[in-house]
C-alpha cells in the first residue's frame, strides 16, 4: 500500500502525520535511522539475524557431527582390518556429502550474523553498502529514473526458526531490462514494520511501496 506523508525535506526524520504503521519506533536491533547529506541512513546490524543463524548453525553443526561420530565408532569397532577399511570407505561416501552440506550452513550462520546492510535513500538515488566483519563486500546504486517500484518480499533464508512471524525485505525494481534488483531493507519483523519503513524510504525517494507481495 502507497502512503504519502507530507514533510518538510529539511526533516525527514520526523512523521507529524499519524498512520497505522507510525505507533511504535523501527526496533534499533533491526535497523537504525538517521540523516545524511545525501537522504535518509538505514543502518541493518549485524547479529539482527540471531534466530535465523541459530536455526541454521543448529543443522550444520549437527550434519557435521554424526558423520564424524558414525565414522569414527565404525572404525573403533571393526579395527584398522581390511573389511573395516571397505566399510568405512561406504559409510564416507555417504558421510561426505552431508558433513560438506553442514558446512555449508555453519557457513551461512556466520554470513547471517555477522552481515551488516547500510542503505541511503534520496531523492536521485539509492545507495547500498553490504560489509562481513566490517569489510565491504558490495557497493551497489539505483538512480531514481531506474527503479520501476519498491515491492516487499518474505525471504525464506532470514526466517527465524523460533517465530512465526514473517521477516520482510523491501526490493527496488529496475526497470532496465538485465538489471537486478536492489534490497533497500531487510529483516523487517511483521507487516506494520515492512510498511514503517517503506513509508520512510517513500518520504526520502517518493517510490511508493507496490501493492504486490511476493
Amino acid at each position: 500500500m502507497s502512503r504519502r506523508l507530507l514533510e518538510p525535506r529539511n526533516s525527514l526524520l520526523n512523521h507529524p502525520t499519524p498512520s497505522p504503521t507510525s505507533h511504535a519506533p523501527l526496533p534499533r536491533r533491526i535497523v537504525r535511522v538517521s540523516e545524511g547529506p545525501e537522504g535518509l541512513e538505514f543502518h541493518f546490524p549485524p547479529f539482527r539475524n540471531r534466530g535465523a543463524a541459530a536455526g541454521y548453525g543448529a543443522f550444520g553443526a549437527v550434519s557435521i557431527a554424526l558423520p564424524i561420530a558414525a565414522a569414527a565408532g565404525l572404525g573403533l569397532a571393526d579395527g584398522p582390518d581390511a573389511q573395516g577399511w571397505v566399510a568405512m570407505v561406504l559409510v564416507g561416501g555417504f558421510a561426505l556429502p552431508v558433513l560438506a552440506f553442514g558446512v555449508v550452513f555453519l557457513a551461512l550462520a556466520v554470513y547471517l550474523l555477522a552481515n551488516s546492510l547500510t542503505v541511503t535513500a534520496g531523492p536521485d538515488r539509492i545507495v547500498t553498502v553490504r560489509r562481513l566483519f566490517g569489510l565491504t563486500l558490495a557497493r551497489r546504486a539505483l538512480s531514481r529514473t531506474d527503479i520501476a517500484a519498491m515491492a516487499p518480499l518474505i525471504a525464506a533464508q532470514i526466517q527465524s526458526k523460533f517465530s512465526a512471524e514473517p521477516r520482510y525485505q523491501l526490493i527496488a525494481r529496475s526497470r532496465r531490462q538485465g538489471q537486478a534488483d536492489l534490497v533497500i531493507a531487510e529483516s523487517l519483523p511483521g507487516r506494520a514494520a515492512m510498511e514503517q519503513m517503506a513509508a520512510r524510504i517513500e518520504t526520502a525517494t517518493g517510490i511508493g511501496l507496490s501493492e504486490q507481495e511476493n
